[in-house]
């Protein structure tokens, strides 16, 4: 039953990543377009992926406990830590969205910060490119790649 679990934890790590990754290409491609109505587009479809991203994330997490469970893995160390990293990581992109999106979403005149209408009209496109250039989506994409080969080192080398 071990390997069943963890092999949901690892699909569901995958399906995650699949999900998520129209947020990351999202992010590297938002700064270069200067189309208001294709940044609207690109905005569009990372929050359509994002349901689909947190319930692979609420499967994955739940079957690595499991699975950390199953295996007597909560005494040792490297969970705990991995735990750590994923909670930190989790944080610290919610935070970063909630500090450059909603504020893109705002200049582009689209919902942001828990509204569900659409606001009246675009910010100019002087505030529009200055909202866009305010975040560092590279300094993002590589921390977010340090930490989960953290985690992945971790999960297979189980060091202490």
């Amino acid at each position: 039953m071990y390997q069943w679990i963890v092999l949901i934890h690892v699909l569901a790590a995958l399906a995650f990543f699949m999900a998520h990754g129209a947020s990351a290409a999202m992010v590297l491609r938002l700064r270069r377009e200067r189309q208001i109505e294709r940044n609207k587009a690109i905005l569009d479809l990372s929050n359509a992926a994002v349901p689909f991203a947190y319930l692979a994330l609420i499967v994955l997490v739940l079957a690595g406990v499991i699975a950390g469970i199953m295996g007597n893995w909560f005494s040792r160390g490297w969970i705990w830590t991995a735990l750590v990293l994923l909670v930190v990581l989790w944080f610290g992109m919610a935070a970063y969205a909630q500090r450059f999106y909603a504020p893109v979403r705002k200049a582009l005149g689209l919902p942001h910060r828990g509204q569900v209408k659409q606001s009246a009209q675009p910010a100019s496109d002087a505030e529009i490119a200055a909202a866009l250039q305010a975040g560092s989506p590279m300094a993002l994409l590589g921390f977010t790649f340090v930490v989960v080969g953290i985690i992945l080192w971790l999960m297979m080398f189980k060091p202490f």
